[in-house]
């Protein structure tokens, strides 16, 4: 049993709807799998769209082909390359990254991987991050907080409300006044302490041997 197992996170990413192609057909089932479909059988080289929870399985057993969604392809790509941060993924994909490492992993299976996808979607990952989540100890307001996490997918939203609070957290203790330095009298006085004990243990050590 996965670790994701129980993740409401991960369930909702493979509730994400992707592109395959079959490669046997499916007989009696056509409907079932394919709304769309008026006949109860789909033939070798049908395209339609199916939950990724199921995808895995299937590219496994040879069944079916993935393919990348739009959200992956060539024109999101020429987005991302020009900013980033820009692109909305809530509305794109909500779990862009989730679904992305567990499609390419199906796409393996069935020797359709795309070779360059990991490295652009680890790129998309390192600019948006850059370019929106470090924002997030700057941020003054709840609305220009809003602002950026509608852009999100649900992992960034997850790093940009840890990073916000650890940044709360850290202020609340800037001013609380436990966060007064030490003076130069009381370090020398500690590191004299901590050297005096280190002296005496050597002593006491000396003297048993």
């Amino acid at each position: 049993m996965g670790s994701d197992y129980y993740s409401v996170a991960s369930i909702l990413a493979e509730e994400t709807y992707v592109p395959v192609r079959l490669v046997h057909g499916c007989t009696g089932v056509g409907c079932i799998i394919d709304p769309s479909s008026d006949r109860p059988d789909l033939q070798p080289g049908a395209r339609l769209d199916l939950p990724l929870w199921m995808v895995p399985l299937m590219a496994g057993r040879n069944m079916a082909q993935a393919d990348l969604p739009v959200f992956y392809g060539n024109k999101m790509r020429r987005k991302m390359k020009a900013g980033a941060g820009c692109e909305d993924l809530r509305v794109r994909c909500p779990h862009y990254f989730t679904v992305a490492t567990q499609l390419h992993a199906a796409m393996q299976a069935s020797l359709t991987a795309d070779e360059e996808f990991p490295a652009f979607v680890l790129n998309t990952f390192r600019k948006r991050y850059k370019e929106l989540l470090t924002k997030a100890p700057q941020v003054e307001s709840s609305l220009e907080a809003s602002q950026i996490q509608t852009k999100l997918s649900s992992e960034e939203a997850q790093l940009f409300t840890a990073a916000a609070e650890a940044s709360a957290a850290y202020q609340r203790w800037r001013s609380s006044g436990d966060s007064r330095p030490l003076t130069r009298t009381c370090s020398v006085k500690r590191k004299w302490a901590e050297s005096s004990g280190e002296g005496d243990e050597n002593a006491a050590a000396n003297a048993a041997g």
